[in-house]
């Protein structure tokens, strides 16, 4: 395979887009940062403008309102005649126009007495003004040019108080702004009243005139107009960089008045050009220097990758001798600077080094591992290599003999306990004495092989007739009679058989193991320690089973399934004391499917641990329901598949629900067969005990059917007994019944424990235990199962004060 990328151009690749990406992020924030310090400086430039404007303009105003004022109050004060004060303005203009720059003035007492030119029509109102606020009052007018007009009350004693008006130029104010700032140009200017253009108002020669027209054409007044009056706006004109400051002026018409400042910023914005300059050149060069770095520093790795990405190859090929000799790389295994390729290449010596010592090793055991592959090492039998080797030979030998084949498929029934019980070791030499009694009775060509585990398959070549298998298969079953002794211990075990027989041309090993395995778990259904042959009838069982089972999980995942409640009574009091909590199957296409369809079916299979553990999960919610709407007395019983309650794990998750649903473990009852019992009644008790221990109650169900027996009830540490119903059902017809109900009621309460009746349907019955004193009883006198849906109505109407409201016999 070619390299395409190499590992370290591509480190190298993502090396140099982050540090590009680090020196573009450092280079914009300089060159920002430089923009920012530009504009900063902008504003204090055009706030400067503005307190210099405010400046001269007061100063200027104050410099003529004290004049007027003095020349008013030195000669004319009190006087009533005004024709004096105009005389006295005449002979001063000259004066005026020189220092103060007065172009005009006026006179007003009642109306208009004096004036040096026509008087403007605004003037009346400015007039009007200051006679009501009796102070100076100062405006901008910019008709044509830009004036300043000054008005000054007189004191006389005149009722009507003389006003003097008089009217200076602007220039004063754009000389001492352009002394002051620096500036490049200086002009009065007005805006139009749509506020989209500039309109030049002072006096400018015509060169000067056209330079500010052209800085005008270029402001875009609608959008930089508040730029202009805050802050200023940047432009390029005649190849000099200029800053366009507009300082608003008081006017009393609707144009506004501002002054231009026009300020020359060429030599700034040189220096930040030539700074940016410097920070792109300087990020540039730190790149470009990085990137030679990266280079010299990723190249060598890559060159020795590649020298071990040529050598591997050697090794694969077992060219541990060239491998060795094309190491042309000297590295620095003892240096403090090795790196992780150095410590490959000398793990990678090493490697090769052991790979050479195993290869040789591996050849010697090759033989051996070959011999095993075909062999079981416990049992020393053929394995399953070899049997279906053996097999598809008999299968080619047969179809020209016309002779049947026989696969005998066994397993050891309840071995799994032996195992969880006393060990490995003892179920290793447990299965190796299986074996032999297996292999005992078989004939030379015979051959019997270990499948797995504790399954067995005998091969049947050149069977001619049905009594040699037969036979075979009752002698195997007689070897496993008596007990095996492993230990000191003794173990009885049975075997359960499959057969399949074939002459079939088409079947292969896989169909025919397949057929016997079908046979063996038929046999195992029935309780084992058996054979049957397999037909096709097994095989449409085990379908069903299959479908079964995958339509329940679906019914599973589907929320098909609920609980039925049968409620459980305390005979003599008819107060209620439990349920039995029963599972129910509501199919969506078949309808309410019953118990007996689908649970001896799931039975053995590993879905039934799922289901019972749905089952007690909804059992306790529905108990801690019960136990907050009130009902703190009455106990839960569930029942528990046979598989399930020999599991370890059990306890553990009935600790975790009773804690998960915070309810007493006193009023949860776990309700056991007497067969489940039987069948390991050491691992039964003590799975018992560890329950009981935690506090749940225990059940014995069905008794009576099994292996009743007071030494084995004795030895069991559980808290009720449920008499099976078969026995109430002929309770009132047969006296045997009879008997045996009232001894074991009998037998029972002499224990300590409780007994329930199952299956009361008349009221005879109930009235029969009540005589023999029966604790509890449940059946379809009393209830049929109520569903968990319908638990809630149907209790309110039939309790009455924890009492059951139906109609049942009184016990005497």
């Amino acid at each position: 395979m070619r390299v395409k990328l190499s590992l370290t151009t591509k480190v190298m690749i993502i090396l140099l887009i982050m540090m590009l990406s680090i020196t573009v992020v450092i280079t914009a924030l300089l060159i920002d940062q430089s923009e920012t310090s530009i504009e900063r400086e902008h504003m204090q430039s055009h706030n400067r403008h503005v307190r210099f404007l405010q400046l001269y303009e007061d100063v200027l105003q104050n410099r003529t309102v004290l004049w007027l004022d003095a020349f008013s109050n030195a000669e004319f004060i009190g006087q009533a005649d005004t024709t004096e004060i105009a005389s006295a303005l005449d002979a001063a203009s000259e004066y005026l126009s020189l220092n103060m720059q007065v172009d005009n003035y006026w006179l007003y007492q009642q109306r208009l007495q004096h004036a040096s030119a026509p008087a403007p029509d605004f003037l009346e109102a400015l007039v009007a003004r200051t006679r009501e606020e009796l102070h100076s009052v100062t405006t901008v007018n910019c008709q044509q040019d830009c004036v300043r007009y000054v008005t000054l009350p007189l004191m006389t004693n005149d009722a009507a108080v003389p006003v003097m008006v008089v009217a200076t130029r602007m220039v004063e104010i754009l000389s001492l702004l352009t002394q002051s700032t620096g500036a490049h140009k200086v002009a009065m200017v007005t805006t139009d009243a749509n506020l989209r253009s500039l309109n030049i108002s002072s006096r400018l020669t015509p060169e000067n005139r056209d330079y500010i027209n052209g800085i005008i054409e270029r402001l875009s007044l609608s959008e930089d107009l508040d730029s202009l009056t805050k802050e200023g706006v940047r432009l390029y004109f005649q190849g000099k960089h200029l800053l366009a400051d507009l300082l608003p002026l008081d006017t009393m018409n609707n144009n506004p008045a501002y002054i231009l400042v026009i300020q020359d910023i060429s030599s700034t914005v040189a220096q930040a050009n030539q700074y940016e300059q410097l920070v792109v050149g300087s990020a540039a060069g730190i790149f470009a220097l990085f990137s030679v770095l990266f280079f010299a520093f990723l190249s060598q790795y890559g060159r020795k990758l590649m020298s071990l990405s040529r050598r591997l190859p050697l090794l694969a090929e077992h060219k541990f001798r060239e491998f060795e000799q094309s190491n042309t790389f000297s590295g620095r295994k003892h240096s403090t600077l090795s790196d992780e390729l150095d410590v490959l290449q000398h793990v990678t010596t090493d490697l090769a080094t052991q790979l050479e010592e195993i290869d040789g090793q591996m050849a010697i055991n090759t033989a051996k591992l070959e011999k095993m592959a075909m062999f079981d090492g416990l049992t020393g039998l053929p394995n399953r290599n070899m049997l279906t080797f053996q097999i598809e030979k008999q299968l080619n030998s047969a179809r020209h003999s016309g002779d049947w084949v026989a696969l005998m498929f066994m397993d050891l029934d309840d071995f799994k306990k032996v195992n969880d019980s006393y060990g490995h070791d003892v179920g290793d030499k447990l299965l190796k004495a299986a074996a032999l009694r297996i292999s005992k009775p078989l004939g030379e060509t015979d051959i019997a092989s270990r499948f797995g585990g504790d399954e067995f398959v005998v091969l049947l070549p050149d069977v001619r007739d049905r009594e040699q298998i037969d036979r075979t298969a009752e002698q195997i079953l007689a070897q496993f009679t008596t007990p095996i002794e492993v230990e000191d211990m003794q173990f009885y075990i049975s075997v359960s058989i499959g057969i399949a027989i074939t002459q079939e041309a088409t079947i292969n090993a896989v169909e025919l193991l397949r057929h016997a395995d079908i046979a063996m778990y038929d046999v195992k259904s029935k309780q084992g320690a058996g054979y049957r042959v397999y037909d096709a009838a097994m095989n449409q069982k085990v379908m069903h089973k299959v479908e079964m089972e995958r339509e329940a999980r679906i019914a599973l995942n589907e929320n098909q399934f609920f609980l039925a409640l049968q409620p459980q009574l305390e005979l003599k009091t008819r107060k209620l004391v439990g349920f039995e909590a029963l599972l129910r199957w509501q199919h969506p296409e078949r309808g309410l499917i019953p118990p007996g369809d689908f649970i001896p079916l799931l039975e053995n299979t590993a879905f039934m641990l799922e289901l019972d553990h749905w089952v007690i999960k909804r059992a306790t919610v529905l108990l801690k329901d019960l136990i907050r709407r009130g009902f703190t007395d009455v106990k839960m019983a569930v029942n528990v598949s046979s598989g399930h309650f020999i599991d370890a794990s059990l306890p553990a998750f009935l600790q975790e629900q009773v804690i998960a649903q915070d309810i007493p473990p006193s009023q949860l009852a776990l309700e056991l067969t007497e067969t489940v019992l039987v069948a390991d009644l050491p691992r039964a008790t003590s799975i018992m005990k560890a329950i009981r221990d935690m506090g749940v109650m225990i059940a014995i169900d069905d008794f009576g059917t099994g292996y009743s027996s007071l030494s084995y009830l004795k030895s069991l540490p559980a808290d009720f007994i449920k008499i099976d119903q078969s026995f109430i059902a002929e309770m009132a017809e047969s006296m045997d019944d009879r008997s045996i109900v009232y001894s074991t009621i009998a037998m029972v309460r002499s224990m300590g424990l409780e007994v329930i009746a199952e299956g009361l349907e008349t009221a005879h019955q109930y009235e029969l235990l009540c005589q023999y004193e029966c604790h509890q009883g449940q059946g379809y006198l009393i209830s049929r199962p109520i569903s968990e849906h319908a638990l809630w109505t149907t209790l309110d109407d039939k309790l009455h004060q924890g009492t059951w409201a139906d109609d049942l016999p009184v016990c005497g």
